[in-house]
């Protein structure tokens, strides 16, 4: 790889002006300099030293993405197809437009601070981060940042947020639940979490019960284990020849499925003895049999959002609204059937 001085003699500079040309400094150099030195840097294929730009600056080119969750035991938050989908994306616009991202998974706040003390990052996206935690970390940090998928408490400080139609997504599937006859519901999250997603979800779910004249309690809202042995006997619990409910809902359509599959497992009809939702609309919704109905979000589109809005925030652009809340859609499918007469 050619080195800066090199590259200065090809251009007929000096090496001072291709650093400033690699260092992003380059109000004093002319328009034909600049088209110049970047056309034989690209044809040298020249890498710049991170570590040099990071002094040079007072920031990197690094945008931090920080997964807030615990995982499953035995599993990474990476095996859940849509926490790949969301990274994926997020990925790719990071990349085009010439950033990079350092990928990190914790649920200590005191990560997400010592991250960003250590690394000059140039933004911060944070996912899953539970409203007091996220009041500590945007208190604590002056790096730009954004927020997917959070829940803040109402403490006078502006978020920057990502967000989805949860409760409506909760409403439109419990809704349809109730128009099948199914009245002994149960909702399964996979964190306790308050406020947050699940309980948004699980709001929606409420608010249809009662356009019914009817109560959905808070004994419905139930919390899988992390353990897959655990999980294993929820399920048996919840299928046994007096099932307590006809329709569990849950979270995601990963818990959704892995509960068709014990279910098929275990000589347990599908809808037949009891319905079965999820939420997202990944892949496994599509290859369970029978197919799952869920809530669809595109997971996809929600990481473009959050790459735009931190990157305008990086530049000192004005943003209509520091809040975009995406669309959900009901996929009715096969896994929700009739509910047998009591």
């Amino acid at each position: 790889m050619a080195t800066i001085k090199q590259i200065a003699e090809k251009a007929g500079v000096s090496p001072t002006t291709v650093a400033n040309v690699i260092h992003g400094r380059t109000a004093r150099v002319s328009p034909e300099t600049l088209e110049k030195v970047r056309a034989i840097l690209d044809r040298e294929k020249y890498a710049p030293n991170m570590g040099a730009i990071m002094l040079a600056r007072s920031s990197s080119r690094i945008i931090g993405v920080i997964m807030f969750r615990e995982p499953r035991r035995n599993e990474t938050v990476l095996e859940d197809p849509f926490s790949s989908k969301v990274i994926g994306s997020i990925e790719r616009e990071i990349r085009e437009a010439g950033y990079y991202m350092m990928l990190h998974a914790t649920d200590h706040e005191e990560d997400v601070l010592r991250l960003v003390a250590k690394w000059k990052l140039a933004g911060l996206i944070l996912i899953w981060v539970p409203g007091e935690i996220a009041g500590i970390i945007r208190r604590s940090v002056e790096t730009p940042v954004v927020f997917i998928d959070c829940v803040f408490d109402e403490d006078g400080q502006e978020y920057h947020n990502v967000a989805l139609d949860d409760e409506k997504g909760g409403f439109e599937l419990t809704r349809y639940l109730l128009s099948m006859g199914h009245e002994r519901i149960a909702f399964f999250a996979d964190s306790a979490s308050w406020p947050g997603t699940a309980d948004l979800r699980f709001g929606g779910c409420r608010r249809a019960f009662a356009e019914e004249g009817k109560i959905l309690g808070n004994d419905r809202f139930m919390v899988l284990s992390k353990d897959f042995g655990e999980r294993q006997e929820t399920y048996r619990k919840l299928t046994v020849p007096e099932p307590p409910f006809t329709a569990l809902a849950f979270f995601s359509d990963y818990y959704a499925a892995e509960a068709i599959i014990y279910c098929q497992e275990h000589g347990i009809e599908v809808p037949g003895r009891v319905s079965v939702t999820g939420f997202d609309d990944n892949i496994f919704a599509r290859l369970v049999r029978p197919r799952l109905t869920t809530v669809y979000q595109d997971a996809a589109l929600r990481g473009q959002q959050a790459v735009a809005m931190l990157l305008a925030l990086i530049r000192g652009e004005p943003l209509e609204s520091p809040s975009v809340r995406s669309p959900v859609t009901l996929k009715v499918r096969e896994s929700v059937g009739k509910a047998a007469r009591d």
